[in-house]
């Protein structure tokens, strides 16, 4: 019986800001493969007769949330150097999808498996006040039952449990923690509907997902030492990542827009699927 040969991995770290926010996860998938045709990324598939592209995102991201550190990783069927994936998904990324990082994996590594996600929203000044008392009443409190409604049906949850600390900043800045547990995990915008908050984001105010919190990754194998002089990443931004991440310079990075966007979501990707076959179905991993 052969054994299965493990094939190279990459972890990549990437932002979403801008018009792109307005842009479905599903659609950024979909869009996301086409970008790797492009950028002629060696990317392997599933085998059967509706082959998948190996794409495995960290975790979900709601429409209209933007995002700074997201999480999201490729298998390939031949070994490229993590930088010179960095450099081809950055040149042939649409506006507002910026590329952080890349390393990487060592043979082994399991997917990414998020503990915790962080969230900040900026609180206009005459709501300062109610809001830090509605934060502090849900801090007091050992349970906060909540009521997610959908389509088909209502689940009742308990949403103090998942989250693990939050603050409102002396600048005004509400800044939280989720817990992200395998049977699921709360939304961010569940969090600022508790506090009372969810009309400033029909108003124009953002939600940004600063951060995810992934699981130490087990130990590297022999057949893979680490490179002489790495340095040992942050364990509150990357999760333990045992090897030291390429980053590029963002050049033409523009600072997060808080006011709300008023270009409908397509805009964000003109141009990018120009002469490239329409991707089929979903990609696996989620």
């Amino acid at each position: 019986m052969t054994q299965a040969i493990a094939l190279p991995q990459v972890r990549l770290r990437f932002a979403k800001r801008g018009d792109l926010r307005l842009v479905s996860h599903h659609d950024i998938m979909r869009c996301l493969e086409r970008m790797v045709r492009r950028a002629k990324i060696p990317l392997a598939t599933s085998q059967g007769f509706n082959p998948r592209p190996k794409i495995v995102f960290a975790l979900a991201l709601g429409l209209g949330i933007e995002a700074l550190s997201e999480v999201v990783d490729f298998e390939l069927t031949t070994p490229l150097d993590a930088e010179e994936v960095l450099h081809r998904l950055s040149a042939t990324s649409p506006p507002g999808l910026v590329w952080l990082e890349a390393r990487s994996l060592s043979p082994g590594e399991s997917p990414p498996r998020p503990l915790s996600v962080s969230y900040q929203m900026d609180i206009p000044a005459e709501r300062r006040t109610g809001a830090a008392k509605a934060l502090a009443r849900f801090l007091e409190s050992s349970s906060w039952p909540y009521q997610r409604r959908r389509p088909d049906r209502t689940v009742s949850l308990d949403l103090r449990p998942f989250l693990l600390d939050a603050a409102l900043t002396d600048q005004g800045q509400l800044r939280f923690r989720i817990k992200v547990t395998p049977e699921g995990t709360a939304r961010g915008e569940e969090f600022v509907e508790v506090l009372g908050l969810n009309d400033l984001l029909d108003s124009g105010s953002v939600l940004v997902r600063s951060g995810i919190e992934l699981a130490p990754s087990p130990a590297r194998s022999q057949t893979n030492p680490p490179r002489r002089g790495a340095e040992p990443q942050n364990t509150s931004s990357s999760g333990n990542e045992d090897q030291s991440p390429v980053s590029i310079p963002v050049a033409n990075a523009q600072p997060l827009n808080m006011t709300r966007i008023a270009a409908g979501p397509a805009r964000a990707l003109d141009g990018l699927g120009q002469g490239l076959p329409g991707s089929q179905g979903q990609r696996t991993g989620i």
